[in-house]
């Protein structure tokens, strides 16, 4: 009886949303059934792939739930307690085969979820005796996703659960492979469709507006969370669901600080505030860097090291289109800060994929058309330098935008968010007192 309340409330609150007005921004399902498709063209008759939604974490009430990745991707189901079964080679139910076996709880059942002909939705009860009678006929069983690995601090060593689940079911099962489906998921999501740039440019243009709105309010005597909360307020009013990873700004020396995320000191005239931001629109994230002088006119010094960022991020961006490797984007990005005379001040890597989440997945390193990255240089002086100069010294520039690799080369899609130093300064010229 003390569970039958909860529940009630939850099939509740699922009936009366029905009858709202929401806006869910998003693939559409076609979409998701050619992913679907995708990847079962990836897999034989004598293999499957399992997969678990993530759970909801006993912090839920404080952080919002996020699904596994390459789960939404697959299924466009956006919360817990489901599971899956792909079967290239069919599951009869009746007189029917279905290839995509989706289970979740009985009070679950009625909510909306994206099938074809052949794929079904089951009762949770019948989970394991379903995947007993399909694993019988396989040569390889692909899961996802990968245990966590647990430290166990006392005695000094990692528990890999990965390792134990692996020997107890190849044991249990003879002649049945387990094995990671990380392979599957990076070759299906590392080149982007039509409508994930759709979703990609609108997550970009949504962080556009609140880079936007701070160049217009920062001034001296404001407080990094100040920033934090103009932009969080501006992606949250244009409909993205959240930002894509913790705002990054950081004034003064923290702008040293590549993953900087306290965001609580008082910003000083003559500072420098590097913002790495990026909002979540339709599960799909932007990831963008700017760097602003806090009392809106860079120093002459801080001009300097800007444009050398800027001269390195350009350069490097020219050199985007297919065949090019991540590792190129990385050496030329070192040798360009090396002659620039900054090369002992490189801190992170240029480039990463982008998509459904910040770090996205790739097959290999090399780029092909459709996919998507970040390109995002960074020149960062420490207060005990003892060789730039004194006013060059104790603060750090990164400049990010986010890069479509296209059939001949690129298109940048933040190429809407100012960046030159001029657009900067005549941006911030006009700042207004107002707060959201």
């Amino acid at each position: 009886m003390r569970y039958l309340f909860p529940v009630l409330i939850f099939l509740w609150i699922s009936f009366s949303m029905q009858s709202q007005d929401c806006e869910q921004a998003g693939r559409t399902p076609a979409e998701v059934l050619a992913h679907r498709k995708d990847l079962l063209s990836l897999m034989d008759s004598t293999s499957a792939l399992v997969m678990k939604a993530a759970d909801a974490d006993d912090d839920i009430d404080i952080d919002p739930y996020r699904q596994n990745p390459d789960f939404l991707y697959l299924t466009g189901i956006d919360q817990p307690g489901y599971k899956v079964i792909f079967c290239p080679s069919g599951y009869p139910l009746g007189s029917k085969s279905k290839k995509v076996l989706i289970f979740t709880y009985p009070y679950q059942m009625n909510l909306p979820v994206i099938l074809s002909e052949t794929d079904t939705l089951l009762n949770d009860k019948i989970f394991e005796p379903v995947l007993s009678g399909i694993v019988k006929n396989l040569k390889t069983l692909y899961y996802s996703p990968v245990p966590k690995l647990y430290n166990d601090w006392v005695n000094g060593k990692v528990v890999i659960t990965e390792r134990e689940m692996k020997k107890t079911f190849e044991q249990g099962h003879q002649g049945v492979k387990l094995k990671p489906a990380q392979k599957l998921f990076a070759s299906l999501r590392q080149v982007k469709t039509a409508q994930e740039i759709v979703l990609l440019s609108k997550a970009i243009a949504i962080t556009r507006e609140g880079i936007l709105s701070v160049m217009s309010r920062c001034k001296p005597g404001m407080y990094e969370y100040e920033l934090q909360a103009i932009i969080e307020y501006e992606a949250k009013r244009r409909g993205a669901e959240s930002m894509a990873f913790t705002s990054i700004i950081g004034s003064g020396a923290n702008s040293l600080i590549p993953h900087y995320d306290k965001n609580s000191c008082r910003m000083n005239k003559g500072d420098i505030a590097v913002m790495d931001i990026g909002a979540r629109y339709g599960a799909y994230c932007a990831d963008i860097s700017r760097t602003i002088p806090v009392s809106g006119k860079f120093s002459d010094d801080q001009k300097i090291i800007y444009q050398a960022v800027l001269d390195i991020q350009k350069a490097v961006i020219d050199m985007v289109k297919p065949g090019v490797t991540m590792s190129d984007l990385d050496a030329m990005t070192g040798q360009l800060t090396r002659k620039a005379g900054y090369g002992h001040y490189i801190l992170h890597g240029v480039t990463h994929p982008l998509g459904i989440v910040v770090h996205d997945v790739s097959r290999g390193d090399t780029l092909r058309p459709g996919m998507v990255i970040t390109v995002e240089p960074g020149i960062y002086i420490p207060v005990n330098d003892t060789v730039q100069p004194v006013m060059r010294r104790g603060f750090g520039v990164r400049i990010e935008d986010d890069i479509l690799v296209t059939a001949d080369g690129h298109e940048v899609l933040s190429r809407e968010i100012p960046k030159e130093v001029a657009e900067i300064e005549k941006l911030m010229k006009k700042r207004s007192q107002k707060q959201p």
